[in-house]
């Protein structure tokens, strides 16, 4: 699989026979594969160990590691939304599962977004469409992205009721550019140096996590946690540069006027949604 380096063969001359050389830190190499597959971990898994320990694999290794993690295989009887409540139901069975749904669910009350329904229960609503919107689905409503939104902590309820739905549907184009395929591609076309360059900032984005947050994830899990995220934040990168440049005006050949009125005088106007989901899907 391209965990360990193979042995290059020479010739030792006529009558001599051949050898097989191997790297010199070849030991090494094997004891930490070893390590990591007594734990019962996946090839796939100590390939993203290794890379991000800055080991040099094959570039096919690491390509194959992350079309593994990506891919999810939706049966063919059944639709997006069932794979995502079963998920769900899956993570609700773990101690871990339970205590994010409980720091979910205090968004959600905090937020005030509930209108009257148990924040348990919108909480687990709010964990169905994340896991949705990440096997490429589509959130039912407005009123559902909002409370995703709130959910995870953005002061969305702070808006307006009319602003409120056009940052909903600017949202929701924004997160159809991080399914799991949109993320498979970019972990398929970007270089393999700008993958790992992304492994330290997930890294340090995930220092800044609350403390609460990053006691829900396992010692094991959070090790692989950055190379698995990688083409996540690459792909952050990407739609902030397309918005970016739509938003400066590339190609213009004069810089705009500046505006007469100080820029606290209106709120910002929020981008057009049809124009930002042709943006975010085509990054």
């Amino acid at each position: 699989m391209g965990l360990v380096p193979r042995g290059l063969r020479r010739f030792l001359g006529r009558g001599r026979g051949t050898e097989v050389v191997y790297p010199d830190d070849m030991a090494e190499r094997c004891r930490q594969v070893a390590t990591r597959m007594r734990r019962g971990q996946p090839w796939q898994m100590v390939a993203f160990s290794l890379f991000a320990g800055g080991v040099e694999l094959p570039e096919d290794t690491i390509r194959a590691a992350y079309q593994w993690a990506l891919t999810v295989e939706v049966p063919a009887d059944s639709d997006e939304l069932d794979v995502a409540e079963h998920g769900v139901d899956q993570l609700l069975s773990t101690v871990a599962g339970r205590r994010l749904e409980g720091l979910v669910a205090a968004q959600v009350k905090r937020s005030g977004i509930a209108q009257g329904e148990s924040p348990r229960a919108v909480a687990r609503g709010v964990l169905t469409n994340l896991f949705l919107v990440q096997l490429g689905g589509e959130v039912a409503d407005d009123q559902a992205t909002i409370e995703l939104l709130a959910g995870i902590g953005l002061p969305i309820a702070e808006l307006p009721p009319d602003e409120r739905v056009q940052a909903a549907r600017f949202m929701d184009a924004v997160f159809s550019a991080f399914s799991f395929d949109e993320l498979a591609g970019v972990a398929e076309r970007t270089p393999l140096d700008e993958l790992r360059a992304a492994i330290p900032v997930v890294a340090n984005l995930l220092e800044l996590l609350p403390p609460t947050f990053r006691a829900l994830v396992p010692g094991a899990v959070a090790e692989l946690l950055p190379p698995l995220l990688a083409p996540l934040v690459v792909q952050l990168g990407h739609i902030a540069a397309s918005l970016d440049a739509d938003r400066h005006g590339v190609g213009q050949s004069e810089a705009p006027l500046p505006s007469p009125r100080p820029a606290t005088m209106d709120p910002m106007p929020l981008p057009s949604p049809s124009h930002h989901e042709r943006e975010a899907r085509s990054a």
